[in-house]
């Protein structure tokens, strides 16, 4: 009986000590110069507090805790331990703070047994020089949470969508919104790392996320509502500076701006959406680096991501505005997409999508926009009256193929790029009162490289030019800026520069509404094969390279620039004609589409003679044939030497004797004679004369050839 009376009077004492407890204020005598740690209400799972005012405090737990601060902060060199004991397991513990910003500049640590640890403070939280150690997961919010019942708490269902907007000063004592900001900091968080604010601020600090570091500033939109300017670009509502992230980040911004920059690292995927600006720029010393995907959804006027890696796939679409890439590393597949649509009349960023600077993509890269397509970029020095500026420098490398589509827009491109695989689709949009785009272009410049070529255009395919005393930088600027629809503008035109290979597809309209011929220039720097068309008029040249015309195509007419040094007309029955331009007089000859033909240059000097202005050492002319194919030693033995051939006489008195004297000025081999033989017949393209009688004799390569003027049915 005496032993349970000392039972009784002990359990009493417990009982009374923890009634002192949940009653009385405990001040933990951290954060002294900070107001203090006082806890006003432990929570029913609270078991005991040790280490009161040695700097060092544990609070210890056995079951789930709801525990109320008055006010909470560790100061440097201070720590703050949440222990799960008696065995307990997967706790949450959920700490509410009622006055003044929590500041943490010590360390705040939390056993294996808490499971997920949360501190929530309306009036902000701050860790400057803080280390944040926990097994589990950790949640750190400006929500009030001071009335929720922690054992029925879902921290999955939602209840951070509502977040308290006060206002706070910035380092500069101006108002800013109340936030959670991480500085010179280090968090190790073994399971999800959630912040929730309306504005979240991370700089110069390691996080180490178990699963996922997850930014959540949904009410940012309260920046407008509580009459504060929006805030500037590198002042984003989300904002991530210099940080090194171990795990994947989710970030949710509904409105106002989020700002990666300096260097961030993020050791995982990358997902952001943000409903007002959204900047990612590194720069060329402090690259922003991603090595899983990034995935980045913007709802505002400008999406923008510079100078960055990203080891995995990138997308980027937005709704509001531009999608900008620059200067990036990607080494999977790269998907840009705008969507809406923005009259130039509203002044506000169109939906438009840039490629520019040095980027070069390990995969496809595949641009979906709404509005126009710029690979290249320029620097605007000039809006009104009119644009004005400069082009600026870059390349474009894809090791897989290019992509580009717009709706209602151009395709411009103003730097070198290349592609296993080119395909460009410019749709026209009409709002009723005029066409946009529909153009695929170039500054005349720009080189396009690829295996194979599609060219789909609504309008004029082909490269813009100086016209009266307008730069062609100029020229593109506004072309852009005011999504110029170009039908049919021949004085304006210039080429669109291809490096060789194969066009596979080359569809424009043939007429334009105003019923003129909608033109497309291109210009082959190597060989190339044109094996798919349906269009109007078609001009191309391939200085001192051979076009080949051949397959499914279509067209009103070819025209051949008169640099090009072989064109091949494969197959006849076609349905359109060809004109070809002779370098040495500049007559045009026209091939009927019953002609199966080649045109190639006779005489072939090493170097230079595919130039309109080339002469030979001696001084003479060059002469340009035009016939079936290269002529062919017949079969048999070689014909004795016979006496040097004389100039023949010219019978015909409407004929001055050029074409024949032009002849037999080149220069003849010493050891195949001009005696005329049974081989192909070529013909002459000086057509000064329609009628010239008689052979005219003369050597090519090594071989003999019958002359005659054209045209052939002479």
């Amino acid at each position: 009986m005496k032993n349970l009376k000392q039972l009784s009077a002990f359990a009493l004492c417990t009982l009374f000590a923890t009634m002192q407890i949940s009653s009385a204020d405990i001040n933990t005598g951290l954060g002294a110069s900070n107001g203090g740690a006082v806890i006003t209400d432990p929570g029913a799972g609270f078991v005991d507090v040790t280490g009161v005012g040695t700097g060092n405090v544990g609070l210890n737990f056995d079951a789930n805790s709801h525990v109320k601060w008055n006010t909470l902060n560790v100061d440097s060199g201070e720590a703050l331990n949440f222990n799960a004991v008696n065995g307990a397991n997967n706790l949450t513990i959920l700490n509410t703070v009622n006055q003044g910003m929590t500041n943490i500049y010590g360390q705040i640590n939390a056993n294996s047994g808490i499971g997920h640890l949360i501190i929530s403070n309306p009036n902000g939280v701050l860790f400057d020089g803080a280390k944040f150690t926990t097994a589990g997961d950790t949640t750190i919010t400006t929500k009030d949470m001071s009335s929720v019942d922690i054992n029925n708490f879902n921290p999955n269902s939602g209840s951070f969508s509502a977040l308290k907007s006060n206002l706070w000063l910035d380092d500069n004592g101006n108002p800013d919104l109340v936030q959670v900001k991480i500085k010179d900091s280090n968090f190790s968080v073994g399971g999800e790392f959630n912040v929730f604010a309306p504005k979240i601020v991370g700089t110069n600090s390691n996080v180490n996320a178990g699963n996922t570091f997850k930014l959540v500033t949904a009410d940012g939109y309260d920046y407008l509502l509580a009459g504060i300017d929006k805030p500037a670009e590198n002042k984003g509502v989300t904002f991530l500076k210099a940080m090194n992230i171990d795990g994947n980040v989710e970030i949710v911004n509904n409105a106002g701006a989020l700002s990666i920059s300096d260097g961030t690292y993020i050791d995982g995927d990358l997902k952001a959406e943000v409903g007002g600006y959204g900047h990612i720029l590194g720069s060329d010393t402090d690259k922003i680096t991603v090595t899983g995907d990034a995935d980045i959804k913007g709802h505002g006027q400008v999406l923008t991501f510079r100078d960055g890696v990203v080891d995995g796939n990138l997308k980027m679409s937005n709704d509001g505005g531009f999608v900008e890439l620059k200067n990036m590393n990607i080494k999977g597949d790269a998907n840009l997409t705008t969507t809406g649509f923005q009259p130039i009349e509203h002044k506000k960023y169109n939906h438009y999508v840039h490629v520019n600077g040095n980027t070069e993509v390990g995969g496809d890269l595949n641009i979906e926009s709404s509005q126009n397509i710029h690979i290249g970029n320029y620097k605007v020095t000039q809006t009104n009256p009119g644009w004005d500026g400069q082009l600026l420098d870059g390349k474009l490398v894809v090791k897989g193929d290019l992509n580009a589509h717009t709706t209602g827009g151009h395709i411009m491109t103003t730097i070198d790029t290349s592609a296993k695989n080119i395909n460009f689709n410019a749709e026209k949009y009409n709002d009723g009162t005029r066409d946009y785009g529909g153009n695929i272009l170039s500054d005349g410049k720009a080189v396009l490289t690829a295996d194979t070529y599609k060219f789909e255009s609504d309008g004029y395919i082909g490269g813009l030019k100086s016209l009266n005393g307008v730069s062609v930088d100029k020229q593109v600027i506004n072309t852009m800026e005011n999504y110029t629809f170009i039908p049919a503008d021949i004085e304006s035109h210039d080429y669109l520069a291809i490096n060789g290979g194969t066009i596979t597809k080359l569809d424009a309209p043939k007429v334009s509404a105003g019923g003129n011929d909608v033109k497309v220039y291109i210009k082959s720097l190597n060989d190339v094969t044109v094996n798919g068309t349906n269009a109007g008029v078609v001009n191309m040249v391939a200085p001192d390279k051979q076009i080949t015309i051949t397959g499914d195509v279509h067209a009103k007419e070819f025209n051949i620039g008169d640099r090009t040094g072989t064109l091949k007309l494969d197959f006849p029955n076609r349905d359109f004609t060809t004109n070809y331009t002779s370098i040495k007089d500049k007559h045009v000859v026209t091939i009927r589409p019953d002609e199966e033909i080649t045109y190639e240059l006779a005489n072939k000097p090493e170097v230079g003679y595919n130039s309109p202005d080339f002469h030979a050492t001696d001084g003479t002319k060059t002469t340009y044939l035009i016939g079936p194919g290269a002529p062919i030693v017949p079969p048999g033995p070689t014909p004795p030497t016979p006496p040097t051939p004389q100039a023949p006489q010219n019978t015909n008195p409407t004929d001055n004797g050029e074409n024949a004297r032009n002849l037999m000025t080149q220069w003849v081999p010493e050891d195949v004679t001009a005696a005329p033989v049974n081989t192909p017949v070529a013909f002459a393209a000086d057509l000064d004369e329609d009628d010239i009688y008689g052979p005219c004799r003369k050597n090519v390569d090594g071989s003999v050839t019958v002359v005659r003027a054209y045209p052939m049915a002479k």
